[in-house]
């Protein structure tokens, strides 16, 4: 019999190589369902590698719904059925690549969470019954003393404010640009920022001046002076795990920024959505100046993407006007996602998962240190994120375009420029978002490696 000999791809690690190579001869016909793929010491033989490399690819291939390992008889090319061509089509993960762009949160208890979730209200026709309607656009009572119970724990301060349920982090920071700014104002920000704080002021005609930062975060000098220069409405801050930099605002500044902005009349929208572990987290600037500040969070990286809930915490003298907007916007949020999440709140595993996530990134971003430590990159130590600035010679374009081919996707410090600025050469990388350790360690050398070797020598310029 023929052994099925794959061509690897030498700019990949051999077993992520090995397994790409068993897609693509599964998409071509090459090896079809029920196929029995090589015994994994007569591959290693014919392709030169060891068979650990040959039992990681199999691995890897099982993990992409492609193989299925069934025990005493090796490995088969799975029988698409409809859940399994559903799985297929829903996957996110580019085939051969290691994904360092987006912040999502590792995958751990949550799917047990979920699934124990789903059984117990399963179990219950009249919660069901209950769950079917529109819930009250505040929310059930019995979720909002959940969840006002769970606040006490989270860097909040509730007298003199309430909170409103939106649709996660995005739709908080669009409600509030929508309240709080007319066409034409101005709001500051750091000048590297989440993007989406742009498309939300974009879409409201609202103008973004950024202000620089220093190795500590935004400098609340520069701050006093474009208070003065521009009269803004409204500045929006990330002062625990600042995306995509990852500093860190200490309790001096965050006091600083308040003494100013009280003094110019301009309010605080503080984006807490990063996760990083509880304990690591200073006291807000909304518990610093709750009249001041709208305090914002959700859950997609506390739990999932998927949860796509999130909150406002803002003073009463403003609270009706967002929640006119929110009704606007959206009436009410489902009350299937804010009832898991309360019920993981009662039961504590919420907190559990909050502890697995930080001892999780604690051990990632150690990973990350040991291979780029002569970088020194900068990242809170439970941050899902790390920031590395590049040596001279880089520019960031580059470097993205030149991890890219070797198997691993990161973000460019331009994604996260205000205007037509040009940031210093510098990549984020997402340490949550590979599966696995190893997954992770696997990226790591690469940058590493590409680092190391320097950037391509350019043609000369005559």
């Amino acid at each position: 019999m023929t052994i099925w000999i794959p061509i690897l791809d030498s700019a990949l690690p051999k077993y992520l190589a090995l397994a790409q190579a068993i897609e693509e001869a599964i998409n071509k016909g090459e090896l079809k369902p029920e196929d029995k793929l090589p015994p994994q010491r007569r591959l290693a033989d014919a392709i030169k590698v060891t068979i650990g490399t040959i039992s990681r690819a199999y691995s890897e291939a099982e993990r992409r719904g492609l193989v299925m390992a069934k025990t005493g008889s090796g490995t088969y090319v799975r029988t698409k059925n409809n859940i399994n061509a559903i799985v297929d089509d829903m996957a996110q993960d580019t085939a051969g690549k290691i994904d360092m762009q987006a912040a999502f949160a590792p995958e751990g208890p949550q799917i047990k969470m979920l699934s124990r979730a789903m059984t117990s209200m399963a179990e219950s026709e009249q919660l069901l019954g209950n769950l079917l309607h529109y819930a009250p656009e505040l929310g059930y009572p019995n979720h909002r003393k959940s969840f006002q119970q769970w606040l006490t724990v989270e860097p909040v301060a509730l007298k003199g404010c309430d909170f409103l349920f939106t649709h996660g982090g995005q739709h908080a920071i669009s409600v509030a640009i929508n309240v709080l700014c007319r066409e034409g104002d101005i709001i500051l920000t750091e000048d590297l920022v989440f993007p989406g704080i742009l498309a939300a002021a974009q879409n409201k005609g609202v103008k973004v001046v950024s202000i620089a930062m220093d190795e500590q975060g935004i400098m609340p000098d520069n701050v006093l002076q474009a208070c003065q220069r521009h009269k803004p409405r409204m500045i929006y801050l990330t002062p625990n795990s600042q995306n995509p930099c990852g500093t860190q605002l200490s309790i001096e500044r965050r006091q600083a920024l308040v003494d100013i902005c009280r003094a110019h009349k301009v309010l605080i929208l503080e984006d807490d959505v990063q996760f990083i572990a509880s304990k690591d987290k200073p006291k807000s600037m909304q518990e610093l100046a709750p009249e001041q500040c709208i305090y914002l969070s959700s859950f997609s990286k506390r739990f999932s993407g998927a949860m796509r809930i999130g909150f406002l915490v803002a003073p009463h003298a403003i609270y009706n006007k967002i929640r006119l907007s929110l009704r606007a916007s959206s009436w009410t949020n489902s009350p299937i996602l804010i009832h898991w999440l309360c019920q993981w709140m009662d039961n504590g595993e919420l907190a559990k998962l909050e502890l697995w996530l930080a001892a999780e990134m604690t051990a990632r971003q150690a990973l990350a240190k040991q291979h780029l430590a002569a970088w020194t990159p900068n990242s809170q130590q439970t941050s899902f994120n790390l920031w590395l600035e590049l040596p001279p010679g880089w520019l960031s374009h580059e470097f993205v375009a030149q991890a890219k081919e070797q198997g691993v996707l990161v973000r460019s410090a331009d994604d996260y420029r205000v205007g037509q600025q040009i940031p210093s050469p510098a990549i984020r990388l997402c340490l949550s978002r590979p599966k696995t350790h190893v997954q992770l360690t696997d990226a790591l050398i690469i940058i590493k490696t590409i680092l190391e070797q320097g950037p391509s020598l350019k043609e000369a310029v005559m």
